[in-house]
């Protein structure tokens, strides 16, 4: 076997195995200790057929017909070499023998000892189990009994169906070799186990080679159980509801779709941590439970959200239930070393299949009536009615069509003039986003800026305000060589300390001075989460960016932290300016008085009349906007005489408005 010699060099343990004479004919040196071998001599005189089994006898001859066809097998096999039992990885592969036939080449990759990332398989493959044509079993290997005993008698046993049985048999006889992934008896034990099944036609035998998969089904089952759970309340998650009522739409059994949602959650999250407020959800997962028992299921569908699906034939009243529930959660929770906590809850509901035979669309509908009942009053619930379609279609079409439109910019930029009372002259321009769509028509910002903040693209729609509004303020600086300025509207999702960047590369990019730039933020976004949002209007200050409080008196303030906020400029809502009562000139003059308390300029919104314009002179307001003077407008209209117009004097204002 001199041919074989350069093999030697290897370190991996290899051998060629004479499938005819079931002896191995050559080995290297590191095969002889697998083999519990003194000398090449004494391995090589062994007859290794006589403790083989014929269901090892039918596995290598399978493996001569693989190698005919030039392929390779990776495989774990068991030796049993005096009696001393080794798993090892191998690589089986087809040599040819110098008188024409072709034998095995055995190179060992490794044993259990030195690859226990695979190890897991080492017990699981090289099972081998050979059926007559009746079914009774012939032979089960050595790994198979060692594993699983020798109680196995016949195939029906094994897969626990004596037509599956039969099937398996007859199916292979046509078709040669099938596989299946089934649960099956081993004659001690039911394992999950991959079969390859090939049927020997000269021996009119069934040879299964099967693979214990039963860890990884049971990681499976385990995955799957996590991913369709929440963690916190055991609870079905948002995932494990929809498969499971998806499943149950083929039963087309009516059922009615609560969705839950907690009042107050936030503030025990913001008063107590997060840690009580997990462990609120957890307390309010269990009584939810023990509310709804076994008329339905409930799952949390994220943060403080719920949902309950009760059939219609186990709670006829579902108006009770909801009850039911309500006065559940609204019982005081006690949590350990903080006490007891009162919390409510708002329910939306809606019906399958009479509102929807979707569970996506029912979420939807259920969702839109839960947000119907908070605006009641919340702690209460409300069913879901057809008008809430038309909302919730149009939100879907809005929200399709700004997408659209985000991607190339079809909105415009109308400005509206600001009037300094104190010439009354032009300060400046609000910049005004618009939207006109082919399908659509006019859409009001008043819809779509709320949509576009729910949805996240307030912030390029805002980016592309910023970048257009200065672009067209410089292009105005330098035809009418004037300093006006350019007041922007920003949203609370825009102040980030990234906007600062983005407003100092803008200035540079139109050569902008940033004392033109005026930023408008509305009174609630400026105080929301007021630590996080102060750093980025300081920084923005100490640019010298105007800052104005939008919309002052309609959110809510807390004036210690506005006189805390870089400031200048406070702006007077309008439903207060427009408010002839003397209960809204009280606010007129109280504002103005805090405001000159605080060194900041007032603006007035909305005036509308002369009336209204002489009052708020008289009250000593720095500037004003609105219909009086004129009407956002585009570009073209303001530079069709419009705009110099302004820039020389103001008499025109009351002609043209008359």
């Amino acid at each position: 076997m001199d041919i074989y010699s350069p093999l030697n060099h290897l370190q991996s343990p290899i051998w060629i195995f004479d499938f005819d004479h079931k002896q191995i004919i050559w080995a290297n040196d590191k095969a002889l200790p697998l083999w519990e071998s003194p000398s090449h001599e004494e391995l090589l005189s062994r007859d290794l057929s006589k403790d083989m089994s014929a269901a090892v006898e039918a596995t290598l001859e399978e493996y001569r017909e693989t190698f005919k066809q030039n392929k390779t097998i990776k495989t774990w096999w068991h030796l049993d070499p005096r009696k001393v039992g080794k798993n090892l990885l191998c690589n089986f592969s087809g040599i040819t023998l110098p008188d024409g036939r072709i034998a095995m080449l055995v190179e060992v990759v490794g044993d259990e000892s030195s690859l226990r990332c695979e190890l897991a398989f080492s017990d699981c493959a090289n099972l081998a189990l050979l059926f007559d044509e009746h079914g009774d079993l012939v032979s089960a290997n050595n790994v198979f009994t060692k594993n699983y005993g020798n109680d196995l008698h016949n195939l029906a046993s094994f897969v626990g169906d004596s037509d599956i049985a039969r099937q398996w048999i007859d199916n292979a006889i046509i078709n040669q070799d099938l596989k299946h992934s089934r649960l099956c008896w081993t004659g001690q034990s039911h394992i999950w186990f991959n079969i390859e099944a090939k049927w020997l036609a000269d021996k009119s035998q069934l040879l299964l080679q099967i693979v214990n998969i039963t860890k990884e089904k049971e990681n499976l089952q385990r995955e799957r159980y996590n991913a369709e759970h929440d963690f916190l309340t055991g609870l079905m998650n948002r995932r494990g509801i929809s498969s499971a009522l998806k499943a149950s739409h083929h039963f087309s059994l009516p059922y009615n779709l609560l969705f839950l949602d907690l009042d107050s959650f936030k503030l025990v999250n913001d008063t107590y941590g997060h840690a009580v407020g997990d462990k609120l959800l957890r307390a309010v997962a269990i009584r939810l439970l023990d509310t709804v028992k076994c008329r339905g299921l409930v799952a949390r569908f994220g943060g403080d959200e719920f949902i309950i699906q009760i059939e219609e034939r186990n709670t006829p009243n579902l108006e009770l239930l909801t009850r039911e529930i309500i006065t559940a959660l609204n019982r005081p929770f006690y949590i350990k070393n903080i006490g007891e906590i009162s919390i409510g809850c708002s329910i939306g509901t809606a019906q399958y299949p009479k509102d929807a035979d979707t569970f996506e669309t029912l979420i939807t509908q259920a969702d839109m009536a839960m947000h119907c009942a908070k605006k009641h009053g919340r702690n209460c619930s409300y069913h879901f009615q057809p008008h809430l379609a038309e909302t919730l279609y149009r939100k879907n079409a809005l929200r399709h069509h700004l997408s659209q439109a985000l991607e190339i910019k079809d909105f415009q930029l109308y400005y509206q003039p600001i009037i300094d009372l104190s010439t009354m002259m032009l300060k400046g321009f609000e910049a005004l986003i618009r939207w006109y769509d082919d399908s659509l028509g006019h859409v009001s910002p008043a819809e779509f800026i709320p949509l576009a903040e729910e949805t996240g693209q307030i912030v390029p729609i805002g980016s592309w305000v910023l970048r257009k509004a200065c672009e067209q303020l410089a292009e105005w600086n330098q035809k009418y060589d004037t300093k006006l300025i350019m007041s922007i509207n920003l949203s609370r999702a825009q102040l980030k300390l990234s906007l600062v960047e983005e407003l100092v590369l803008i200035i540079e990019e139109y050569n902008i001075d940033p004392s033109q730039i005026a930023l408008e933020i509305t009174e609630s976004a400026m105080l929301q989460e007021f630590s996080e949002a102060k750093p980025c209007l300081d920084a923005i200050a100490a640019l010298g960016f105007e800052l104005y409080l939008d919309d002052f008196g309609t959110g809510y303030s807390s004036l210690s932290q506005l006189q805390n906020l870089p400031i200048s400029t406070v702006k007077l809502d309008q439903s207060f300016v427009q408010n002839e009562q003397d209960s809204g000139k009280a606010i007129v003059e109280a504002t103005k008085a805090i405001c000159n308390k605080l060194n900041l300029k007032v603006v007035a919104e909305g005036i509308e009349t002369k009336q209204q314009l002489d009052y708020i002179q008289s009250c000593n307001f720095n500037y004003c906007q609105g219909y009086y003077f004129n009407k956002p407008l585009s570009v073209q209209d303001l530079e069709n005489g419009i705009l110099s117009s302004l820039l020389k004097h103001s008499d025109f204002i009351e002609s043209e408005t008359n």
